[in-house]
């Protein structure tokens, strides 16, 4: 390695001196470690002047310890997208997405993923291009989506970062919930459904608030979003490997004798167990789906149902029966509010039938 201390080496203007910096850094990143400035600069070669030191070190500064984010995570929003080193967004709690700015340069913008990717000690590169995470970044809670530049045509690496509360919110903030806090404290099976980021999660965690406390309930999800402080829960995050997937947790929670299930979100294998709980007389199940409206939701746990069952092999008819007779109440949500509650009554040759409680009234019906 240079030194800054090779009296022999001719010094570098401040363009070359960057770049010979950045190689220093990428060395250090590729055995997995962030140097701190007291020993990186020990290795930066001779400079023209202590003013390009200076600019180097400010650049060193902004990629591995990030203070420009603090101040952009400051700005009200429900999430942040980091799409390129010039094209990044915030989405405020109205769903409007405002554009934001970023002091890096195009050079370093996968520089700084790298580095949130190693201190947050994800395995993230060609190999494993994915990965969902939660972490804390200036004393708040975030959900980290990192998508690896490999996969883009363009070769350009994303951060999404989903904003987590530090508690539940009120319960009375996502509109008319007086009865969904009845069906908490009776015990019902709920599901609760609607878009990315229309506050399923959000209210899901509130609505734990109105548990018994003396519940022994699980709490499985692939990231830690669902917050709660009930004194009696287990938790299960899962991992990549079959023995750590949300289907066994879900295996092993029956084991548990637990007061409640909750589920962060259903989306494969995991429907089979869930459901099937519910049909063992489990009572107070929950959990998230993503879908359309509370109607399509029943549509998509029966086609998850049928695309994981295994040898079960069941037709959709007998599968609609199962969800319509074990599961008695969908919640659909839109822009953090609820829009929609719907009553499941029954089945009939695969058709739903349910009762809309909450949202626009109409006539118990059949829906196709």
């Amino acid at each position: 390695m240079l030194s800054m201390f090779k009296e022999n080496e001719a010094p570098l203007n401040l363009e070359e001196a960057l770049i010979q910096a950045r190689r220093i850094l990428i060395s250090n990143l590729n055995k997995g470690m962030i140097p701190k400035w007291d020993h990186f600069f020990q290795e930066l070669p001779v400079l023209n002047a202590a003013e390009d030191l200076q600019s180097i070190k400010e650049n060193f500064i902004e990629i591995t310890s990030w203070p420009f984010l603090e101040e952009i995570l400051n700005q009200p929003a429900t999430e942040f997208f980091f799409h390129s080193f010039n094209k990044s967004q915030r989405m405020t709690f109205s769903g409007e997405k405002k554009n934001i700015s970023l002091p890096l340069l195009a050079e370093d913008w996968q520089l700084w993923l790298e580095i949130i990717s190693i201190k947050y000690k994800q395995n993230w590169n060609v190999q494993n291009p994915f990965c969902s995470f939660y972490g804390e970044l200036f004393g708040k809670n975030y959900r980290f989506s990192m998508i690896h530049g490999s996969t883009s045509p363009r070769g350009i690496s994303k951060l999404v970062l989903r904003c987590l509360a530090n508690k539940p919110y009120p319960i009375s903030s996502f509109g008319e919930t007086d009865l969904l806090v009845d069906l908490i404290k009776n015990k019902k099976n709920m599901l609760i459904a609607g878009s990315t980021g229309s506050g399923k999660t959000s209210i899901l965690a509130s609505l734990l608030d109105y548990v018994n406390k003396e519940e022994h309930i699980v709490v499985l999800e692939d990231t830690y979003e669902i917050l709660s402080e009930l004194p009696h829960q287990t938790r299960f995050i899962s991992g990549d490997s079959v023995q750590t997937s949300l289907k066994s947790y879900l295996s092993y929670t029956l084991r548990l004798s637990p007061d409640r299930i909750i589920l962060g979100e259903m989306r494969s294998h995991e429907v089979v167990p869930f459901l099937m709980a519910m049909n063992t007389g489990h009572k107070g199940l929950m959990g998230t789906l993503h879908a359309s409206s509370a109607h399509d939701a029943l549509h998509r746990v029966a086609l998850l149902f049928t695309l994981y069952a295994g040898e079960a092999n069941l037709a959709f008819e007998k599968v609609m029966e199962l969800i319509c007779r074990n599961l008695e109440y969908v919640v659909f949500m839109e822009n953090k509010k609820v829009k929609e509650i719907i009553k499941i009554l029954g089945s009939d040759k695969g058709t739903a039938f349910f009762e809309v409680v909450v949202g626009k009234k109409e006539e118990n019906f059949f829906k196709n």
